[in-house]
């Protein structure tokens, strides 16, 4: 079975930049401004890690049909098991957590609604819109390697960026207006899973192309990171859905692969990446509770100057994987955090597949 040793590394990337913009929303923005610029331009540039774990989400689930082929009672199943509990499970944790130690939930919401619409806590929305895509994956498992392929991934950047541009959308149905107008609805990200799968498919041609224009690639895709960062604004702050993302990302995923090729060097950092990137959806999960937990506690007297950034971030990550590892040890601990069934171990480092030398 064919195993992507530089995807583990990118999700963890991902992993990473989601807890920096949450790490530093919880711990060094206050009444509306950063504890100091380099802080806010961190935040800003991390961004870019949500739309990634769309893309990482997409390509993993469209090569494991490439390798294993489709069926749909098989797939509903599996996404049952390992999203949607675990969605149920951590909107709970996160609601109850709110009702007895933060006591902020709205007065005279339902429970229901913050299930129905992903707000038991302000992470889980991307879950959510993670669900939504599994709806509408076995159509586009149909699409294969060809023209219809390209211009559907083409036209799913046109509707995402038609629908970032075009305002919100009213109709009679109250809980449509909710679910169409929120951050988690799906057209806000179907380019991005779209990526993911045309990355998949066209996976050995991709790392071809980058093999053989690695020069000006990389003199592009600098030149993009160069863009996102002298192009943020403080006084306009950008979510992950930021329209521009939709052209800046594929030039990351660029860079993230030719970055691999330096990091597979190295055992200890290809280890230590791997771990991040194998219990990445346990981190996604847990961190807010572990950053709220460093908050509430005289440890954020050690944290609390910008100077520290570093520091938490190290202990938030730290955390969030003891905690996911120890609950993957549980009998049916993977219904809490899906964590990747271990492999076989890979070749020496030196010998790793080649994807972008």
């Amino acid at each position: 079975m064919k195993f992507y040793q530089e995807i583990p590394v990118i999700r963890s990337i991902a992993a990473i930049l989601v807890v920096a913009v949450h790490v530093i929303a919880g711990l060094y923005y206050s009444q509306g401004e950063f504890t100091n610029e380099a802080i806010g331009y961190i935040n800003q540039f991390a961004r870019i890690g949500t739309p990634i774990f769309a893309i990482i989400s997409a390509f993993l689930l469209m090569s494991m049909v490439q390798r294993k082929g489709f069926n749909l009672g098989t797939f509903v199943k599996s996404r049952f098991s390992k999203i949607f509990i675990p969605y149920l499970i951590w909107s709970t944790v996160y609601l109850v957590y709110r009702f007895h130690v933060e006591d902020s939930l709205k007065p005279g919401v339902p429970l229901s609604e913050y299930f129905l619409y992903g707000t038991a806590n302000f992470h889980l929305y991307f879950i959510l819109t993670v669900l939504q895509f599994y709806v509408v994956f076995p159509f586009l498992v149909r699409f294969k390697k060809g023209t219809m392929l390209l211009v559907a991934t083409v036209v799913a950047m046109g509707v995402n960026y038609f629908w970032l541009t075009s305002g919100s959308l009213t109709t009679n149905n109250d809980f449509l207006n909710q679910v169409v107008n929120s951050r988690s609805f799906l057209l806000n990200w179907i380019a991005y899973f779209m990526m993911g799968i045309t990355y998949a498919v066209y996976y050995e041609e991709i790392q071809q192309i980058l093999k053989r224009h690695r020069t000006i690639l990389l003199l592009i895709s600098g030149l993009i990171l160069v863009d996102i960062w002298v192009s943020i604004d403080l006084n306009r702050i950008y979510t992950s859905t930021n329209l521009a993302n939709l052209v800046y990302i594929p030039f990351v995923l660029v860079v993230l692969n030719y970055a691999f090729q330096y990091v597979q060097r190295d055992a200890t950092a290809m280890r230590l990446f791997q771990t991040i990137g194998t219990h990445s959806m346990g981190i996604y999960l847990i961190h807010p509770l572990v950053i709220r937990g460093i908050g509430r506690t005289d440890l954020f007297a050690y944290f609390d100057s910008a100077s520290m950034f570093v520091c938490a971030m190290i202990v938030t990550l730290a955390a969030s994987i003891s905690v996911s590892y120890v609950i993957s040890l549980l009998p049916y601990g993977n219904y809490i955090v899906p964590v990747p069934k271990r492999r076989a171990p890979a070749p020496k480092i030196v010998e790793a597949q080649t994807s972008a030398s």
